[in-house]
């Protein structure tokens, strides 16, 4: 479910980050905050003694006029990061460096404190990565480029005008979505405390005039195509290679209210990762092609829709194992229905791989 975000961050707050130029100004916030781990990875070798340390340095704006507050039903702040972690195992993992978005909405708001609840995504660089020479204990990251994603509660309150103290939980997690083998990832839950200088502050309006628009059309139908690249491991016999992965996506749904839809529909995919899986058990080429049937929930905001669905794979080789998997997505339409975004596949908390997917929604 944590890859759901990624997508959802990466467009809905750059939408606003960046958008809304012309507007007048709302509160700005830039804050520095210290990141405290509470535990240590022990599937690493050499096993991690320390738990990780970092530091992030964050900006974001409170957007507060009607058509932000439309697109959640709340009150948000939106930005991005940067942010360091030294894992404190230098043999094994080293360090990592990473930037990305986040979205935050406010939960509890009163004049000198507020309660929020962040969700962001990125990309991050870690300095020491897995190679079956120099690193084989490192089954965390396969690849020195991973994906950054996280949650985190924090609390925030004014000590002095136009400052606060930010203290919190942060949890993140880093992989690189089963693009490249070993990939079990690695969890950083975290304390965090900070200092907050903001400026521009102001109440927040009052929104009970601010009606929901109509739901409008109960029906949706989205045709998505997707693709991806896996890399496939070296053996003794074959060289390391990366194979695509090719599949259409049809769904129908319909709207229970504007925001909430139950949806569901077929996917049909072509992995020539898969294929060569296949050949390599069996000793000789086989169907591999997969069909799937997929049922699930949708929540709308806006030009956004975050999408989570089961798969049983009713076409598949028969002996394969799983039969189901989970597929979460962050979609963005435009006005004339063109729709574009990122889905993640994965069986449990296995991540499998990122999709990209283009196609219309109607």
């Amino acid at each position: 479910m944590r890859y759901s975000l990624v997508v959802w961050l990466v467009l809905y707050s750059s939408a606003f980050v960046f958008g809304q130029a012309n507007e007048p100004p709302e509160e700005r916030e830039i804050g520095i905050i210290a990141l405290s781990g509470l535990n240590k990875p022990n599937y690493i070798r050499p096993m991690s003694t320390q738990t990780p340390v970092g530091i992030e340095l964050r900006y974001s704006r409170l957007h507060m006029r009607r058509q932000s507050w439309e697109q959640c039903q709340c009150f948000f702040r939106s930005g991005f990061f940067v942010n360091a972690y030294s894992f404190r195992n230098p043999v094994a993992l080293g360090q990592s460096i990473g930037g990305g978005l986040f979205f935050e909405p406010i939960l509890v708001h009163r004049p000198r404190w507020d309660l929020s609840l962040r969700a962001l995504a990125g990309l991050t660089y870690v300095s020491r990565s897995y190679d079956a020479i120099t690193n084989p204990g490192n089954v965390a990251f396969g690849t020195p480029i991973n994906g950054l994603t996280g949650v985190g509660m924090y609390v925030r309150y004014n000590i002095l005008p136009n400052w606060r103290l930010l203290v919190g939980f942060d949890f993140k997690h880093i992989s690189n979505a089963g693009v490249r083998l070993p990939n079990q990832g690695l969890n950083i839950p975290t304390l965090a405390i900070g200092i907050q200088r903001y400026t521009t502050s102001s109440a927040l309006p009052d929104t009970h005039d601010w009606k929901t628009p109509n739901v409008g059309k109960r029906w949706m139908f989205r045709v998505l195509a997707f693709s991806s690249v896996k890399v496939l491991e070296a053996t003794d016999k074959t060289p390391e290679k990366a194979y695509p992965i090719y599949g259409l996506n049809l769904i129908g749904g319909y709207h229970l209210t504007r925001t909430h839809v139950l949806s569901g529909g077929i996917e049909l995919v072509d992995d020539r990762y898969f294929k060569e899986q296949v050949r390599q058990w069996r000793g000789q080429n086989q169907p591999y092609q997969q069909g799937t049937l997929l049922a699930g929930y949708e929540f709308w905001q806006g030009h956004f829709s975050f999408t989570a669905h089961m798969g049983w794979n009713v076409v598949r080789p028969l002996w394969y194992k799983p039969a189901t998997y989970q597929k979460y997505g962050l979609l963005y339409r435009l006005g004339n229905g063109f729709t574009g975004g990122v889905v993640v596949k994965a069986y449990g908390d296995n991540t499998k791989n990122f999709q990209a997917a283009l196609g219309m929604t109607f």
